[in-house]
């Protein structure tokens, strides 16, 4: 899975990189793919927010990809908010349980609704 054939004698296949998804058969610190979080500049996978020779990392970014020129800043798909140790957070205070309550109460009223329109129209209209 990693690109590597595995041992003859040991069936096992040879690790890459630590930071390589995949890496060139033989050539375990060539890396061909990084993993999420990376982007690849040369032979190696770099951390998304560090810099290496010309290619500059954006700080708090989780998922890029190298600039097309090979210099530059990456092009940061994803950013970490530095507040929240990227997990999401509920901005607007509430609880679950509120939220929860608040869906529920507004699918009745709309449900009540529809059932009340389609009495008008469907059992009143006989009459």
């Amino acid at each position: 899975a990693n690109g590597q054939n595995p041992n003859s004698g040991t069936g096992v296949c040879p690790l890459c990189d630590s930071t390589c998804k995949t890496c060139a058969a033989g050539q375990t610190q060539q890396c061909q793919t990084c993993f999420s979080g990376y982007y690849k500049s040369g032979t190696k996978c770099v951390k998304c927010d560090a810099n290496d020779s010309q290619i500059t990392g954006v700080t708090d970014c989780v998922s890029c990809a190298p600039p097309s020129t090979n210099q530059g800043p990456v092009t940061c798909y994803v950013k970490m908010d530095g507040s929240s140790g990227g997990s999401s957070t509920n901005k607007s205070g509430l609880s679950t349980g509120a939220i929860a309550g608040i869906s529920v109460a507004v699918i009745v009223v709309v449900g009540g609704l529809v059932g009340f329109l389609c009495w008008w129209f469907l059992c009143r209209g006989k009459a």
